[in-house]
């Protein structure tokens, strides 16, 4: 009995080492011939030690299986940050986007990626996607600004400031200060440092209280000075009454000595115009460049320029912002030439009680 029982034993060790031959592990295989489907979909190439990390290899798995698995490519991401392979985290996300669609978030976090990697010239490629595929969405303008500013196109970089300010449908007091800092850097960059005083000047319109402080009143001076901008010594007033339950307050001003019908609107960012109106005053449009406006009646389109002077009353500012509008028959009304937006309010300090709206000049603290 003994000797049946060393045979069978005898007997099943060489089938057990056979098994073990049977059932290589994962580290055994090579990843570039695994996963070569997913390397070229997601335009990268992995180490072999990185790929046989056992995340990594797992979530290399799930897209071979799941080409467009969006929970994996965003853990594959964060693996590959982790793992110092920032640069190829940022491809797989992009090319991820370009081949499945979504989620346009990847595109957001490959930016972020690149713009520490001091890639901006692959940043703007990625922002112009995140554009593309998302047009009102302020972060992408916002991105892609501060990509195109790494780069050295401020002209474009303005727009996209301009473009994320304005898309944030929501309260703008929760816009941080960076985006309107950066545009006014931009039109410093440019040359046009009177305008450069508008960003900050509308930032601190939106809480004055907590904003009007001597750091930015110091920036606001260096950019006046710079530009030799001018600047009123005497302090100036006008005082409109607000009408009605809108509280509308229409006024007469003067753009490049051109006079128009104009309403107040502390809600605008900008001074608005007409077509008509702007072709009256002669304000330039030959290198304005479209920005998205935020309407009453909804999202319209306008060209961003400037107007050398605009007065109302007593006050005037110059090298002023201004947009032109596209479609002239649905915008302000009969009669109206356009908006007085913050573009050109901001230059001043407003107040409005009992019932009117004071504006008068700033005064220096």
């Amino acid at each position: 009995m003994a000797g049946r029982l060393a045979v069978l034993f005898c007997l099943c060790l060489p089938f057990a080492a056979a098994a073990q031959e049977r059932s290589p592990s994962y580290l055994d295989l090579n990843p570039d011939d695994v996963f070569a489907t997913v390397y070229e979909r997601l335009g990268i190439a992995l180490p072999v030690k990185v790929a046989r990390d056992p995340q990594v290899w797992t979530t290399l798995d799930e897209l071979k299986r799941e080409a467009c698995d969006q929970k994996s490519i965003g853990d594959l991401a964060t693996l590959l940050e982790k793992l110092g392979y920032r640069r190829e985290a940022a491809e797989s996300q992009f090319n991820f986007v370009r081949a499945c669609g979504a989620p346009v978030i990847a595109l957001h976090r490959s930016i972020n990626i690149l713009l520490k990697l001091s890639d901006h010239v692959k940043a703007v490629e990625v922002a112009d996607e995140f554009v593309r595929r998302a047009p009102t969405n302020h972060d992408a303008h916002y991105l892609r600004g501060v990509a195109l500013e790494g780069v050295g196109d401020y002209r474009r970089a303005l727009i996209d400031y301009a473009n994320a300010i304005e898309l944030f449908n929501t309260d703008k007091r929760k816009i941080g200060s960076s985006v309107f800092l950066r545009m006014a850097n931009a039109y410093a960059k440019l040359g046009r440092f009177c305008e450069a005083t508008t960003p900050v000047l509308n930032w601190i319109a939106i809480d004055p209280v907590a904003r009007d402080i001597s750091r930015t009143q110091k920036i606001i001076a260096d950019y006046e000075n710079e530009g030799n901008c001018a600047v009123g010594k005497t302090v100036q007033s006008e005082k409109y009454a607000l009408r009605g339950q809108q509280h509308v307050v229409t006024v007469t001003a003067e753009i490049n000595g051109v006079r128009g019908t104009f309403i107040i609107d502390t809600g605008a960012s900008y001074v608005s115009v007409k077509s008509a109106f702007a072709e009256r005053a002669k304000i330039p449009q030959s290198e304005a460049s479209d920005i998205t406006l935020l309407t009453a009646n909804g999202s319209t389109k306008g060209s961003l320029t400037r107007a050398d002077k605009v007065r109302l009353g007593k006050l005037e500012a110059q090298n002023v912002p201004v947009v032109v509008q596209k479609s002239d028959q649905k915008n302000f009304g009969g009669g109206v030439d356009g908006l007085l937006g913050m573009s050109f309010l901001s230059r001043f300090e407003l107040q409005v009680a009992g019932g009117f709206i004071e504006i008068r000049s700033r005064r220096r603290k």
